[in-house]
């Protein structure tokens, strides 16, 4: 390992192919100092969606006319053309006056700006054609605004069958180009990796604006699930398994690496493609990818699997404990009673909250069985005489007598909810929550005490909760059926 390294670093700062010098030249010796000034432009929205119709006319042509381009820019974009005002655009009267001359605006524009160039054909017609900076940027643009996750993608797969194949095959050219493809697909592999951790945190970020239990469900199990575990997660662990395939293709690399004569046949393979412009620069690049791809594999598990599984454990954390706060805030009959139990738990002495809602229904302490709960014999103790202890007969006032009257005859008592339940059912037999007036919140409170009487046995009703909530009027109660009771002979 240690020759390894000193080859690897030795050649690290040379050029060794026409492609990396290209990758060190300055940006603007390749692109057009204007070429994003559409983008910063008022209408930017407009100028990316032609952007995005010149993609589809060079995906689906392989010789643009120029009036193929101005007709799918004027169908595609005809009330975007119409709406955009074009202030500070250098766009002529006649050009502005219609939808057809702001077409061709949108033509000239982008054409000066180095999107695209203009040739004469043979046939004399004009033809577009697309410089190779700008098809990039394109596809780019493109793969932004469709979130589609990459489905069917085998980089490891592709590496080790490249490899498997080129070291069968008595190709020497075969076995050089399938470094350069095992390269290219481990470079691939670990920027789709760093996607995939980099979204795992940007579904996070997203969690914690949301507010709706349903928003919640869905981006988890919706987009998060679909997009992300089945999408990418799944595969790497699956069809794409780097585990599976890491030691076939670190054995490949290592006899071709200690083979000198292989060596030297590859760098004479790769000097005649043109990988780099000498026998001992093709020879170094070789070694550098081969190295490279290697010690990746040797650390891809530990460095970006694990750190991947460690990413999604804590957003699967993070929305289970999302959920559970957002459904223990439910407005519903459910979560309103939820709260107030809640609330009687952790606080017993709550005497103020007790004396507020004692009218409406009765709350009893319960406890579990524990060995506390065993009885023991207790010992008798000595009796001693005590002093005599006077009784005083005291006859309660009439403010006493008046609140418990209240309390019994409360419009909330037990025989107002029954006298309500009966009112909704009426004459018949059987209701249910659809036929319920709830108009406001008294109606609103007693089906929710209605929910609670109907344990008791001296009730002269029964509820059967159906599943699902009713909302009427924005008052959210359980699907439920309320039936009258037969009454005993």
């Amino acid at each position: 390992m240690k020759n390894k390294k000193t080859i690897y670093t030795t050649h690290r700062g040379l050029y060794s192919s026409p492609r990396e010098r290209m990758l060190h030249m300055k940006f603007f010796e390749i692109v057009p100092r204007e070429l994003f000034s559409p983008l910063a432009s008022p209408n930017r929205e407009l100028y990316v969606d032609a952007l995005d119709v010149l993609y589809t006319a060079y995906r689906e042509n392989l010789k643009i006319r120029d009036d193929t381009l101005y007709s799918m820019l004027r169908s595609r974009l005809e009330q975007q053309l119409a709406d955009a005002t074009f202030e500070g655009e250098d766009i002529d009267e006649e050009e502005l006056c219609d939808v057809s001359g702001r077409a061709r605006f949108l033509i000239r524009k982008l054409c000066s700006k180095g999107w695209f160039e203009k040739e004469r054909g043979d046939d004399f017609e004009e033809y577009i054609t697309v410089p190779s900076y700008s098809s990039r940027l394109l596809e780019l643009f493109h793969q932004l605004r469709d979130d589609s996750p990459a489905r069917g993608y085998s980089y490891v797969f592709g590496t080790y069958s490249a490899l498997k194949v080129a070291h069968e095959s008595g190709s020497v050219y075969d076995k050089m180009a399938a470094i350069y493809s095992a390269y290219d697909n481990t470079r691939a592999l670990i920027n789709l990796l760093q996607m995939v951790y980099h979204n795992v945190k940007h579904y996070f970020q997203m969690q914690l604006d949301m507010q709706d239990v349903n928003q919640v469900l869905a981006a988890h199990f919706n987009d998060f699930g679909q997009k992300v575990v089945e999408a990418y997660i799944r595969p790497l662990k699956i069809k794409d398994s780097v585990p599976k395939y890491r030691v076939p293709i670190q054995t490949v690399l290592k006899s071709w690496e200690e083979d000198d004569d292989l060596l030297l046949a590859m760098s004479n393979a790769s000097l005649q493609d043109k990988r780099a412009d000498t026998l001992e620069n093709c020879r170094a690049d070789l070694l550098q990818k081969i190295f490279w791809i290697e010690e990746r594999y040797d650390n891809l598990e530990q460095d970006y699997l694990d750190e991947i599984d460690a990413q999604v454990r804590r957003y699967t954390r993070a929305a289970t404990q999302k959920i559970e706060n957002l459904t223990n805030r439910d407005q519903s009959v459910r979560g309103n009673l939820n709260a107030l139990l809640t609330a009687l738990s952790r606080n017993r002495r709550a005497s103020e909250l007790v004396d507020q809602i004692q009218p409406i229904f009765q709350l009893y302490e319960q406890s579990f069985l524990s060995e506390k709960s065993l009885w023991y014999r207790k010992r008798p103790g000595k009796r001693s005489k005590a002093a005599p202890v006077f009784i005083e007969d005291i006859q309660p006032d009439a403010e006493s007598t008046t609140r418990a009257a209240q309390l019994l005859q409360s419009e909330y008592g037990r025989a107002a909810v029954e006298a309500y339940v009966q009112g909704w059912l009426g004459t018949a037999e059987t209701c249910y929550s659809e036929d319920l007036p709830i108009q406001g919140d008294k109606d609103y409170v007693m089906s929710l005490l209605a929910i609670l009487g109907s344990k008791s046995p001296s009730a002269s009703y029964t509820i059967k909760e159906l599943g699902g909530a009713f909302i009427e009027n924005g008052y959210s109660i359980p699907q439920m059926q309320i039936c009258r009771k037969e009454k005993k002979q």
